[in-house]
């Protein structure tokens, strides 16, 4: 960045190509942090994260070509300031042309997004998740509806504010959420659901909600959590005293030693996950993060 100099500046002003060379590569550092920025405000991880920020590189790299003649400052310093304003604003309407691109959700979908936001403790990619699996036949949504769905409630949203916690219901009134969705499953009025309906209806969540946080992790933390106990059809096998970490890795591809070091840490993210959205208050929230921290304690390390 040092390296460029307010002659150069001006040569590229007049359209000299090997200036306006050195002038992207000298702002290419920032315009890879920001266009990764604003790729994860698209999407958490995985190719559409890729996708994002590579789309959103080449924005930004016209960006700067494009603000190179309206720049009137006198020093390489205002150079670099001017045109970092200029990447974020442009990136920011980029980012909001997404969204708004993807805006079209329904309002049935708006709704169920809106419930599962509330289970989600405001994370809206999990919210995402949830949508496609939590709530009961006939109001899951496919994951191209869950999506636009989330742009379209983030399209609403400031891109410099974090997500908030959504309103609406108090930490004990998610059980109440939980009674209305199995009524409507079963077509019958509430007061005729059975306990066991209202069981097996939970349960069906609990695997769901699970699986759901397990999508949002990352590739290897998932992979080999859901190896380590046999989650959705993956080998079990196992973990701590009694895993077959080499077997995991025969399968998976991934040496033991990043085996359980993903283990660990996905673990932890897990349930510091898990714990947001099943706690029915703050009591329950502190049993299970005691729990959480004891079996993270005797078995997380390996």
């Amino acid at each position: 960045m040092s390296a460029l100099t307010i002659a150069q500046v001006r040569a590229a002003q007049d359209n000299d190509l090997d200036a306006i060379t050195a002038v992207i590569a000298a702002t290419e550092s920032r315009i890879t942090k920001l266009a990764y920025q604003a790729a994860r405000r698209m999407a958490p991880h995985g190719d559409r994260l890729a996708e994002y920020r590579e789309e959103f590189e080449q924005v930004a790299r016209v960006a700067v070509w494009e603000a190179i003649p309206r720049f009137d400052g006198e020093t390489v310093d205002s150079f670099f300031a001017f045109v970092y304003r200029t990447i974020e604003g442009v990136l920011m309407d980029a980012v909001r042309s997404e969204r708004n691109g993807g805006a079209g959700a329904d309002k049935a979908a708006l709704k169920v997004f809106g419930q599962m936001l509330v289970k989600a403790d405001g994370d809206p990619f999990l919210a995402e998740k949830f949508c496609q699996t939590v709530p009961p036949k006939g109001e899951r949504l496919s994951a191209d509806r869950a999506h636009a769905a989330r742009l379209a409630w983030e399209g609403t949203v400031s891109l410099d504010a974090p997500a908030p916690v959504a309103d609406g219901y108090g930490e004990g009134d998610i059980m109440g959420v939980l009674a209305e969705t199995v009524a409507t499953d079963l077509g019958v009025p509430e007061d005729l659901v059975t306990p066991e309906d209202m069981t097996r209806e939970a349960d069906r969540v609990k695997h769901a909600v699970v699986n759901a946080i397990l999508d949002v992790m990352g590739e290897n933390q998932r992979v080999v959590i859901r190896h380590s106990f046999g989650i959705a059809g993956h080998t079990c096998y196992g973990y701590g005293d009694q895993g077959d970490d080499e077997g995991m890795s025969a399968e998976v591809g991934l040496p033991v030693v990043k085996i359980r070091d993903a283990r660990t840490k996905g673990l932890k993210s897990f349930a510091k996950r898990y714990v947001k959205v099943a706690a029915k208050g703050p009591d329950h929230a502190r049993e299970l993060e005691a729990a959480a921290a004891t079996n993270l304690g005797r078995g997380g390390r390996k």
